[in-house]
């Protein structure tokens, strides 16, 4: 199941007209046997805060990057009522996350359309039902800003000032450059810009105000950096791999593209499903013996796997290996970036 910006209905010209294509979609058979679109929604297996909030009687919004956030209606696929989604990535069209200017200034679409909520308005400024009982957004600012290696590489993004500075930190420390330094500055704006909306309807001392955070980036000392490449290609490079079972294992996994088909799928941490899932205890194995060639910090499967997440013999969307690299290092070959989520390593700032 792919779900971001590859299932967007774009123009000619690559924009997106924010919203899903079902032909996309991936498919899945409904209850009368016939072959559907699979929305995201329809992909979650329990309910969401959203429909909780709905079933009481309650206004719903929220705002995020993709139309894929659709995801967030839930299983009844009606759980907001006043979803936006400004998509911040274009295939083969622009994207906003090569500047964190132009990633702040989507984060302002959304932003204002808090604004408009919490003046009892939709999203786009129309007559609205009046105050949502739950809404929120999602911001990319200080995600991007923590992970660019270059800001406005392409020069894609008009006017920014900040065009060819570094991302990230300086440091272990975590002193900012001055394009997270940037990304910071106008969210902690944006959120003052909404205080002030909630003050001004005087809803202020009646509203709980969470700021969170999905995840966090790793590393934050940018000497700590290393992208070797991705899981399977570096697999691939060992002395055996043309003979091992194991290593044979994930090379059919990575290259599957019919049948019952296995995946590796890899950048901050690696999971992978295997074909033959007996197969499992030997390919963990295998990766125990190449943990230095492979940058891995921990292979976690079978009883390890199963304290903390689904057994993946009878769920499959619970990987059959997971592999934790050591910290610092991100499978990928990709020069765009100098940070990614941080998987499950303790030393991972967190980020909107």
């Amino acid at each position: 199941m792919v779900f971001d910006e590859s299932i967007d209905l774009y123009t000619s010209s690559n924009v997106s007209l924010n919203m899903i294509d079902p032909t996309k979609l991936p498919r899945v058979l409904d209850s009368h046997g016939n072959c559907v679109p699979l929305f995201p929604h329809s992909a979650l297996r329990t309910n969401t805060i959203f429909e909780v909030v709905k079933a009481s009687g309650g206004h719903t919004a929220w705002a995020d990057k993709h139309p894929a956030y659709d995801l967030v209606n839930g299983p009844s696929g009606t759980g907001v009522d006043d979803l936006y989604t400004p998509e911040i990535t274009n295939v083969n069209g622009f994207d906003a996350t090569v500047s964190v200017v132009c990633t702040a200034q989507n984060d302002q679409l959304k932003v204002n359309a808090i604004i408009n909520e919490i003046h009892g308005l939709r999203h786009d400024g129309s007559a609205g039902p009046g105050i949502p009982a739950v809404f929120g957004m999602n911001f990319q600012a200080v995600s991007v800003g923590q992970k660019l290696s270059s800001d406005n590489f392409d020069g894609s993004c008009n006017n920014d000032p900040l065009s060819g500075k570094p991302g990230g930190y300086l440091d272990g420390s975590g002193t900012p450059t001055d394009v997270l330094a940037y990304g910071l500055q106008k969210t902690d704006q944006a959120l003052g810009s909404m205080i002030q909306a909630l003050k001004d309807q005087g809803i202020y001392d009646s509203t709980l105000f969470i700021v969170s955070a999905k995840h966090g980036q790793s590393p934050i000392n940018p000497v700590k950096t290393n992208k070797p490449g991705h899981f399977a290609d570096l697999v691939a490079a060992l002395p055996d791999a043309g003979t091992n079972p194991a290593a044979i294992a994930i090379a059919s996994a990575a290259a599957c593209s019919t049948g019952s088909c296995g995946l590796v799928q890899d950048d901050d941490i690696a999971l992978i499903w295997l074909q033959d899932q007996s197969q499992t205890s030997a390919v963990a194995a295998y990766l125990n013996t190449n943990t230095n060639a492979l940058f891995i910090g921990e292979v976690m499967a079978g009883s390890e796997l199963k304290l903390k997440f689904n057994n993946p013999a009878s769920d499959s969307r619970t990987p059959d290996i997971i592999v934790q690299p050591v910290y610092g290092t991100i499978y990928t070959a990709s020069k765009k970036k100098n940070a990614e989520h941080g998987g499950f390593s303790l030393e991972t700032p967190m980020s909107a």
